[in-house]
Parts: structure tokens; sequence; C-alpha cells
């Protein structure tokens, strides 16, 4: 039996491009393929943690994997070429197999488990899912004249999850619960901000993947072992210098 839920973290990354691949090949399909993919994700993830991790903390370590397979599969309905399509089918069979496969270690062989190794992974995830969350949802806005309201809603809901489950191991659940507060503001002026700012989807998620990111990097000198003042002004010439030539490369509409 422990031979089968080995094999399932690769098994499941297989379904999940397949149904992602299907979802390209039937666009006219949506959502009914992308959401056979992302159901996979949650199912296996409850085979392997049954009886073995707390559902609590299960759901804690899984959300931010399901919210990027998620937006992944959002981004379908603006998705245009094959290099778009290859680098979604990659990228949800990528992040499917990792989490997955660092949750059977937990399950099964903790003494391989990497220290605190969901969470570092769940931390690298959410660049990537606020950038495609955020550039589909305004791109709805722009091409399909979608309610703004949708479109806010999401990104506070996004703030929400994203800030409460990428929380620092050694976080109060008090803690926690103001950095949701905190999480629901930056979602709040992200989904207004993608609403005024008159610039490109594309650049618009880049704005959406800086923000959060800044945040939830500030965030991590609350704790100790502090990174040092010199890499936090590296890290923030960073942000202002990529956030500079994400708005002064685009096109203003």
């Amino acid at each position: 039996m422990a031979f089968i839920y080995r094999l399932l973290p690769m098994f499941t990354a297989a379904l999940v491009a397949a149904s992602f691949y299907a979802q390209f090949s039937y666009p006219f399909d949506f959502p009914y393929w992308a959401a056979a993919g992302v159901v996979c994700l949650p199912l296996s993830a409850f085979l392997i943690a049954r009886r073995r991790v707390a559902y609590a903390d299960l759901a804690e370590k899984m959300l931010p994997t399901l919210l990027l397979i998620v937006s992944l599969a959002f981004s379908m309905l603006l998705s245009e070429g094959a290099l778009s399509m290859w680098l979604i089918i990659v990228l949800a069979a990528v992040a499917t197999y990792l989490s997955l496969e660092l949750l059977f270690f937990l399950a099964f062989m903790p003494s391989r488990y990497p220290v605190n190794g969901l969470s570092r992974v769940n931390i690298a995830y959410v660049p990537l899912t606020v950038w495609y969350a955020v550039a589909t949802s305004t791109g709805l806005i722009t091409f399909l004249h979608s309610p703004v309201w949708f479109h806010v809603a999401g990104m506070i809901l996004l703030g929400i999850v994203i800030f409460r489950t990428t929380g620092h191991p050694e976080a109060t659940p008090e803690q926690n619960r103001r950095w949701m507060l905190v999480g629901a503001f930056a979602g709040l002026h992200l989904g207004l901000l993608g609403i005024i700012l008159p610039v490109s989807m594309t650049a618009q998620g880049m704005v959406g993947m800086i923000l959060f990111s800044a945040i939830l990097r500030m965030r991590r000198y609350l704790y100790n072992p502090m990174p040092g003042r010199r890499q936090a002004i590296a890290e923030a010439v960073a942000a202002i210098v990529i956030l500079g030539v994400a708005l002064g490369t685009t096109r203003w509409l």
C-alpha cells in the first residue's frame, strides 16, 4: 500500500498536466477539464495525509499549492500561444509533484522531510500565484468588462489566504489573524489599483507580484534570525528597480 502512496505525487502531476492539456485542446469545454485537474490535488493530498497529518495542518500546508493551480487554471481564459500553454501545464505539474512529494515525506518519512519544506515552497509559489491571478482578472475587466467588484473581492480573498497560509512557523495564532487583516488590506489596495492603473494586464500582474512579495518579505524581518541591514537595503532597492522597470517599459492604456 505504501508503494501506491509513493507513486501518487508523480501520478497526480501527470493527471493535472493531462487535464490542463485537454482543456487547452477543448477550450469551449472550460472549466470542466481544468476543474478535474484542480480536484486531483486535494484528493491526493487527503489520501497521503489521512490519519498521518492533522487536517488543519494539511489545509495550511497545501492551500498555497491549490491556490497556484487554481490561478493557473483561471489564466487559461486569456492565455494565448504555445509557449504560454506549455508554461502553464509545466508549472501546474511541477508544483503538484513537488508539494505532494514533500507531503509524502512529512507523512511517511519524517526523517527525510526538509525543515519547513512545504512552508518554503509555499512562499516561492506566491509570486506566480499573484501574477497569474492579477493579470487574468484585470484582463477580464479590459476585454470582457467583467464586474470590478469581482476583481476587488478576489484580490481581498487572495490576500487573506496567502498571508494566512504562508505565516512564519513561530507566529502565534493572534499574529496570524493580524496578518490576515494585513493581507485583506493589501488585497483591497491591489484590487483598487487594478481598476485605476491604466497599464497592460502583464504589468498589473507584475505590480501585484511585487506588492505582495515585498510585504511578505518585510514580515520575515519580524522574526529571528533577522536578515542583515545590507540585505534589507539591497532587497528594497531591487524591488523599487523592478517596479520602475515594469511600469516604465509597459504600454500605458
